[in-house]
């Protein structure tokens, strides 16, 4: 959650608001009974206009607080694929003397995380995943040690990731924690553990996914990954083949020199 002076303005204002248009509709309302004039719309009016003030607070809080660096992240990093971008914004939002409130949300981390990963900087990607971690919630923490156990497997930390892995499914797990497992069972893991033909049956079912729709960095990261599952099973052809894919979609991510520089050495 981030919020300036101005963002907690930008609040206060609207539900101001509300709070003016209720007490005049009540107002009006009162002078119309007075005169003899049915006003029983007007009371209505206003007391729905009160009513709204408490939901506009909270609204505006995840709008301005969390639900912009959402937007912003999902742009940046996973549709324009351009993650510095994105991690230049959060530094300088982050470091801010303008802030009032500066608890980044386990939302937005992610996706910090996935800027660091994309720009194959490993230290702060992890780095990322345990302050996940930290701010995590009872709820929320099962999810967030996945976020980490993914990539470590990615990295092929094998046995940390595996260690934290099975301590987090022990944890209770909702419905999204649940696929997540299934996803790092069939991918991140499948490929550190060498079953390279599960990550390619997970990467291809993952391509013919019509909803939800993979997103750029998305089809990205499933292009790479059967590159890597065809490189280690000697299917050159088919490896430059999602190579290729990763270095003319790959924008301003490290993927695209990462998969230029497979294709050098599978030549």
């Amino acid at each position: 959650m981030f919020l300036t002076k101005k963002s907690i303005m930008k609040i206060l204002l609207l539900a101001g608001i509300y709070f003016v248009l209720g007490s005049g509709c009540i107002t009006v309302a009162i002078v119309f009974v007075s005169l003899g004039i049915e006003a029983d719309l007007l009371f209505w009016l206003g007391g729905i206009a009160y009513a709204l003030e408490a939901p506009l607070i909270l609204f505006g809080r995840y709008a301005e607080g969390k639900g912009e660096w959402i937007n912003r992240g999902n742009r940046l990093v996973r549709n324009e694929l351009n993650p510095a971008e994105f991690i230049k914004e959060y530094e300088l939002l982050k470091n801010s003397e303008e802030l009032v409130v500066n608890k980044p949300s386990i939302e937005v981390l992610q996706l910090v995380a996935i800027a660091y990963d994309s720009l194959n900087d490993r230290e702060n990607a992890l780095a990322t995943a345990d302050e996940m971690i930290a701010v995590a919630g009872e709820k929320k923490k099962a999810y967030a040690n996945l976020v980490k156990v993914s990539l470590l497997f990615s990295y092929k930390k094998t046995e940390e990731a595996e260690k934290l892995f099975e301590e987090t499914q022990k944890l209770k797990l909702d419905f999204v924690c649940t696929a997540l497992v299934d996803a790092i069972l069939k991918s991140d893991r499948a490929m550190a553990m060498g079953d390279y033909k599960l990550a390619e049956a997970r990467n291809l079912k993952m391509l013919e996914q019509t909803f939800p729709k993979l997103d750029n960095l998305g089809k990205l990261l499933v292009h790479y990954g059967l590159g890597e599952v065809y490189e280690n099973l000697q299917d050159n052809e088919k490896a430059v083949l999602h190579y290729q894919y990763c270095i003319e979609h790959g924008g301003k991510t490290a993927i695209k020199e990462s998969a230029q520089s497979a294709i050098d050495n599978l030549r």
